[in-house]
């Protein structure tokens, strides 16, 4: 009840403040996955939660749960936690026990927001993470969000318009590469492609279906 509470009132928030659309939902297939979007505000995770019709699980450093209120609140809102410091191993654990058990979690590629708005290099984290779970990823773009609440600002912008695209998903295939780093950045390099042709898609007017 709690979580549905909270995604109805970020949704009426975001409507008002940003005029928030969500594009592709047809494309989001059953089952577990990675749902990877791009990373450069502080609102794109809890807009990828109201955008997505599907029950999403999302990461995050475990000081963020040293406040109990605080905790208990996120952790209702399907936001678990990794241990700081301890590297992409145990991001990678817990991401890689949730999509086993046939559910869907967020990762960011790009590993922390960006500091111009721009897509960035992916890191090899998520590539790993899809050889190992030799799942499916949900590519998505995050419009907006970065001029309404970026790493250089203190506090957001009530102004401007966001959207969440969703890409159709890639599905997993077995690299011919026999180096597991190349292949693990062959993916990467996919995701990362896959996320800029929904960017391309939506500011060219988002007509028709999201590629």
């Amino acid at each position: 009840m709690i979580r549905i509470i909270c995604i109805y009132c970020v949704w009426v928030f975001a409507k008002i403040f940003y005029h928030h659309k969500v594009y592709g939902k047809e494309n989001i297939p059953p089952g577990g996955g990675i749902i990877a979007p791009n990373h450069c505000s502080f609102w794109d995770p809890p807009l990828v939660g109201i955008s997505c019709p599907d029950k999403i699980h999302f990461l995050a450093r475990d000081t963020l749960f040293h406040f109990a209120p605080f905790a208990w609140l996120i952790r209702q809102l399907n936001t678990h936690p990794v241990k700081s410091g301890a590297g992409n191993l145990s991001t990678l654990k817990t991401a890689l026990e949730f999509v086993q058990s046939g559910k869907k979690v967020v990762i960011f590629p790009e590993g922390k927001r960006s500091s111009d708005g721009q897509l960035h290099k992916g890191q090899l984290g998520v590539g790993m993470l899809v050889q190992r779970a030799r799942c499916q990823v949900i590519p998505v773009y995050i419009h907006g969000t970065f001029e309404a609440w970026n790493s250089h600002r203190k506090f957001p912008k009530f102004s401007g318009r966001t959207a969440c695209i969703f890409g159709k998903p890639i599905p997993y295939l077995e690299s011919s590469l026999e180096d597991k780093k190349m292949a693990q950045a062959e993916i990467v390099d996919t995701i990362m492609a896959k996320i800029a042709d929904l960017r391309n898609w939506y500011l060219a007017g988002a007509h028709g279906t999201p590629p």
